[in-house]
């Protein structure tokens, strides 16, 4: 089986949650969209991770779902979002990932998240605001 974590990140967090959940899906490949151009078709499963701030995902990965949004429909897919304001999960999740992709995911999920302003500095818990429990949840359900 062969995964592939995509994400895009502003303030870190979603980065850390890569981090966690490539440690729980041992032989992933994670590709930073800001940084890599992914070849998709190498991969059976993807999951997409991102950031959200004014109730929008990232923008690297809004796009990314754009430009290859028929292409995800083949795959098995799993979707994060890093928010800190987990009573708006729901809207941000339907806003922002088209249904059909919705409907067809193996799981979706919030991994908490921080404020810009609030992001932890060096030599701080990096994983502060984050539930490291529902990335292990996620990676479990995502490789049955």
């Amino acid at each position: 089986m062969a995964v592939l974590v995509l994400f895009a990140t502003k303030t870190g967090a979603t980065a850390q949650c890569v981090n966690v959940l490539s440690e729980q899906l041992p032989g992933c490949t994670t590709c930073n969209l800001e940084t890599d151009k992914p070849a998709i078709g190498q991969f059976d499963r993807i999951i997409l991770g991102a950031g959200v701030r004014d109730g929008k995902i990232y923008k690297p990965i809004r796009d990314f779902i754009k430009k290859n949004h028929d292409d995800l429909l083949k795959k098995s897919m799993g979707y994060f979002i890093c928010n800190e304001k987990p009573k708006e999960t729901e809207e941000i999740i339907e806003r922002n990932i088209p249904a059909d992709l919705r409907e067809a995911a193996l799981c979706i999920e919030s991994f908490g998240g921080y404020k810009a302003y609030k992001a932890p500095k060096e030599g701080d818990d990096q994983l502060q605001g984050i539930f490291v429990d529902r990335i292990k949840a996620f990676a479990e359900r995502f490789a049955q």
